[in-house]
């Protein structure tokens, strides 16, 4: 093993400057790379102003849609699938002992386009903290429900003693569209 006191000043100025190579690499790799590439991209659009782009614009928008429309399938269903398998797949998701949940059956915040009609239903969960988060996160997996649009927390406080868990109320909003109404 050599010690730096034995090595002399000759091979210390080679080291110093290997070692300042490397870290000037290692600076453009976790600094300066991201930067340069940036500068070089605004040079990029600013030769492109006052240039005709409306093929790529068009090819932008035309590729965005096919992106929505492939999102908005996932959350496509049957409207009698949808309020006959609402609750059981619910319950499938929510099956904690320590969760209580309470359904109304109103279908609320319907909206009605030319084409398409988006539902929304709400389900109310009562319980504690993690188990109402294990929860809505089993929730948000199945598509069959829909989109999950909303999630309130509200602490109970009627119930909160020093002995008694403490509760919240929950309530998680769900959101489908359907075709051809």
């Amino acid at each position: 093993m050599i010690r730096w006191k034995e090595i002399d000043y000759k091979k210390r100025n080679k080291l110093l400057f290997a070692g300042a190579g490397i870290v000037l690499v290692l600076a453009w790799f976790l600094a300066f790379q991201k930067t340069y590439q940036a500068y070089r991209e605004n040079n990029r659009l600013n030769q492109l102003i006052g240039q005709d782009i409306s093929n790529s614009t068009q090819y932008d928008f035309e590729r965005k849609s096919k992106v929505l429309d492939s999102l908005s399938k996932v959350y496509q269903s049957d409207s009698a699938v949808w309020n006959d398998n609402f609750l059981s797949e619910a319950s499938r998701a929510v099956n904690s002992p320590r969760i209580q949940v309470y359904f109304n059956n109103v279908i609320k915040n319907t909206m009605q386009t030319d084409t398409t009609a988006i539902r929304s239903k709400n389900l109310t969960i009562k319980g504690d903290y993690r188990a109402i988060v294990e929860s809505v996160a089993e929730l948000e997996k199945i598509n069959t429900l829909g989109y999950l649009s909303t999630v309130t927390l509200k602490f109970d406080s009627k119930r909160a003693s020093t002995n008694e868990r403490k509760v919240i109320e929950g309530e998680v909003g769900f959101k489908v569209r359907f075709d051809g109404r």
